[in-house]
């Protein structure tokens, strides 16, 4: 069975939908913009006790030297890198300088534990690991020493203190920005490395915190050019916004965000290493930035932050971010500011798919839809017979992109795009598990997960649509409802509610709110649990799973 599930029609039917294809990757932009805007600011990183600021010029001159390091290093077309590092320059170098090389890039999330980190390096077999030395108490050096040991070809570079010599296979990763490496290159031998954009390129985690995740293959075709170069455009990214990115580089929204938005625009960005409320205030008005970018979680705690009433924000036009919804309080105050919110839905399999088009779209559908499909997808919305759905029926969403399937994991690709029900009707498409609606204007509307739809009775129950409406309470910062077991309807409503200043609210309140919302009665929660905080996945998105198991230990001891 083969690894990848690529053919090259598939290239065919992305061109006929529209998708966008180029002949350059990563490498080649930045090599681009080097020539063009050459002194103008690119990268910014607090990685650090200082800001670290690198103009395209030295991101180019710096990545290129990485580039000949890594493969003094042994790095082949195809093998993999890790890089394990937070937010900062040398993770985006690491995706620029493996494009050139036609190796793999794999970002791990640093809030992964050692069971998760051992077990990817099994998985997927790196053959090279770029790690911070530490990193909240996790002593990525120790695992990654485990690592050695169980892979005699592995070899490592780390950031960080070091306090003692580092064994056998590791070095410092200042050695890969070395300056030596010129007394035996010159800038033409780049030229025998030819880069290739249907190469597989980017590997995406598809799991969060716990278990050993899927890994995802994504080419520059499909990854970058009918997704992020649409999205850019979409949401009016240019060549003069300055943006702060406000989460990982790790997965893909962190990418998208924070490498191949500015890429493409020729734009700046600052990696915010580490999430502090104040330094992004603080950094807005100082860099004049315009645009903040990726974890909903994050930019929620900004905006429904004193400070941002407080703050100036003269200059902050736009909130582009992936992984989650906003609550509808979140972008209605930034509506009030003058600020723009751009979401972008989709998958780690097939990248976004969906978005507004900032430049036509009214308040309502930024309000109220993830978006219309991007050029180069279909995006189906079908019924349980696996037929497509006409506008005003909600079903279940599936994505066709350009794809690759998983990592090492043929068996787990045949099962996420091989269509086993519908008579073959859907191969090739992701079936998402997200249930969402069409509008008469071709706007989708997702209207909450398959799996956590609320059947009360007869009627269903879409979580979003109520927690919309709970959020927008003055009382509530923020809001998740699930579905508990009952005897006689089958489930439930439970909302779980997160309080501004521990305010006193009682279900009697919720319900007369919602009825004066117009809200039908069946969808109200018929139970309410005050808690401090949601747990949330590193996208930002609601762990329901955790609240469902809470419920259910709760029943069953009651």
């Amino acid at each position: 069975m083969r690894d990848s599930l690529f053919r090259f029609d598939q290239v065919v039917r992305s061109r006929h939908l529209g998708g966008r294809h180029f002949d350059w990757v990563q490498w080649d932009l930045l090599r681009a913009n080097a020539e063009h805007y050459g002194r103008r600011e690119a990268m910014a990183d607090t990685f650090g006790p200082e800001i670290r600021r690198r103009t395209w010029g030295d991101v180019f001159d710096e990545v290129n030297t990485m580039i000949f390091h890594l493969s003094d290093a042994g790095l082949l077309p195809g093998d993999t890198v890790f890089s394990h590092l937070p937010a900062c320059l040398e993770s985006a170098y690491l995706d620029m300088a493996t494009s050139k090389l036609r190796a793999k890039h794999l970002g791990l999330n640093v809030d992964l534990g050692r069971a998760e980190v051992l077990g990817l390096v099994a998985k997927v077999r790196p053959k090279l690991a770029i790690i911070v030395a530490e990193w909240h108490d996790r002593p990525f050096i120790d695992w990654y020493r485990e690592a050695l040991a169980g892979d005699p070809e592995l070899v490592v570079y780390v950031a960080g203190d070091f306090h003692e010599p580092l064994p056998k296979r590791m070095f410092p990763l200042s050695d890969l920005l070395s300056a030596s490496v010129w007394n035996r290159y010159q800038v033409r031998d780049l030229d025998y490395m030819k880069t290739d954009p249907l190469a597989v390129h980017e590997l995406l985690p598809t799991a969060g915190t716990t278990g050993i995740p899927k890994v995802s293959q994504r080419t520059t075709l499909d990854w970058f050019h009918v997704h992020s170069v649409a999205i850019a455009e979409r949401a009016q990214h240019t060549v003069y916004d300055s943006r702060i990115l406000i989460g990982p580089l790790s997965g893909g929204s962190g990418r998208l965000w924070g490498v191949h938005t500015p890429l493409y625009t020729g734009g700046k960005v600052i990696y915010l290493t580490e999430f502090d409320e104040q330094a992004v205030f603080t950094l807005t008005e100082q860099e004049n930035l315009t645009i903040w970018t990726w974890n909903p979680a994050l930019i929620t705690r900004l905006v429904t932050s004193p400070r941002f009433d407080r703050s100036r924000l003269a200059t902050l036009r736009n909130v582009s971010y992936s992984g989650a919804p906003l609550p509808g309080n979140v972008i209605a105050k930034l509506f009030e500011r003058g600020v723009k919110p751009f979401n972008v839905y989709g998958t780690s399999e097939v990248g976004g798919c969906m978005s507004p088009i900032l430049a036509e779209t009214d308040t309502e559908h930024l309000l109220a839809a993830a978006g219309v499909p991007l050029e180069g997808f279909d995006v189906a919305v079908v019924d349980a017979q696996g037929n497509r759905l006409e506008a005003g029926e909600a079903g279940e969403i599936l994505i066709w992109n350009v794809h690759s399937g998983y990592l090492n994991n043929p068996e787990e690709s045949e099962l996420t795009y091989r269509d086993r029900e519908w008579g073959g009707r859907w191969d090739g498409y992701q079936r998402t598990g997200d249930l969402g609606m069409y509008d008469a204007q071709g706007y989708l509307s997702v209207v909450g997960r398959k799996k956590d739809m609320i059947l009360r009775g007869a009627q269903n129950i879409f979580p979003k649509e109520v927690e919309d409406h709970l959020s927008a309470h003055p009382k509530i910062h923020d809001a998740a409802v699930v579905g508990a077991p009952d005897p006689v309807l089958g489930e439930r409503a439970v909302a779980f509610l997160v309080i501004e200043g521990n305010q006193p609210l009682e279900l009697d309140e919720i319900r007369e709110y919602l009825s004066g919302l117009g809200l039908a009665k069946y969808k109200w929660p018929e139970q309410i649990e005050c808690i401090a905080e949601l747990p949330l996945g590193p996208g930002g998105k609601v762990k329901k799973d955790v609240l469902r198991s809470w419920l259910a230990k709760r029943i069953s001891n009651s």
